[in-house]
């Protein structure tokens, strides 16, 4: 079973995703957090996220295993995250990485932008979260709040 579920930035898609993967047993993965984690992979081995190949060549050797969160959720990466996912042989590569790990055998919940309709358009179940710019502002600024920043 592959459960897409779609929605802006702090709508509560990932809330939501996180408690029907553990409600159904299935694997979660945040698919925002890739490209954070691309960008971190970038920065880290020295280069500038805008440097294609630098970008592509983390995006092909992407690792999730031990990703500590905390570290790809801080304004710097967030706004590198953004220069890696406008390149197209990152996005490409991204989305080969996301279609394999809905393809788990047990299933798999994914959360993000145009997972029900790009991604996994033949998902079993599609949810599109959604809440106000004054909800989602609030809960961003609480998110920030609460790592210091």
């Amino acid at each position: 079973m592959i459960i897409a579920i779609d929605g802006p930035s702090a709508s509560g898609k990932g809330t939501l995703a996180k408690k029907l993967a553990e409600h159904y047993q299935l694997a979660y993965l945040d698919t925002g957090l890739l490209y954070r984690k691309v960008a971190f992979d970038v920065i880290e081995a020295g280069e500038d996220p805008a440097n294609i190949e630098a970008a592509e060549k983390a995006a092909l050797g992407l690792d999730m295993t031990d990703v500590e969160e905390s570290r790809l959720r801080t304004p710097q990466i967030a706004q590198a995250a953004s220069i890696v996912a406008a390149q197209p042989r990152v996005r490409a590569a991204i989305l080969q990485f996301q279609r394999g790990f809905a393809k788990k055998p047990q299933g798999a919940v994914l959360d993000g932008r145009d997972i029900g309709s790009f991604v996994c358009p033949d998902a079993d179940i599609k949810l599109f979260v959604s809440a106000s710019a004054k909800v989602r502002a609030k809960r961003r600024f609480l998110e920030l709040a609460a790592a210091g920043y």
